[in-house]
């Protein structure tokens, strides 16, 4: 598997964290940390995946773990998605993912 490296010898997927960490106010956790999320915020936790193709299935099952996830931390636990489109090609837009239980928590 080739790794894409951008600036500063980093790769796309931890660019791709970051901008999820800044967007929700918090921080991005190192993949070896023992951390089950990727980002957490005084808020929220979240998982990120930069995905070629996903189902909704997989999907579904992403946002019920964030929301068990952030349970433990009384969050709000959010799937953050990114679809790879390839070298060459616009990026795609990143979709923030919650289940309803979630929604009605952050939305009173």
């Amino acid at each position: 598997r080739r790794r894409v490296l951008g600036a500063g010898g980093v790769t796309r997927w931890k660019r791709f964290e970051t901008r999820v960490a800044q967007l929700l106010g918090g921080r991005r956790h190192w993949s070896n940390s023992g951390a089950t999320v990727d980002v957490t915020s005084d808020s929220y936790v979240a998982q990120c995946k930069e995905v070629k193709r996903m189902s909704l299935a997989e999907i579904v099952a992403l946002a019920e773990q964030a929301e068990r996830d952030a349970g433990v931390y009384y969050k709000a636990g959010v799937v953050a998605l990114q679809l790879k489109r390839g070298p060459g090609r616009p990026r795609a837009p990143m979709l923030l993912v919650v289940t309803e239980a979630t929604w009605r928590r952050m939305n009173g």
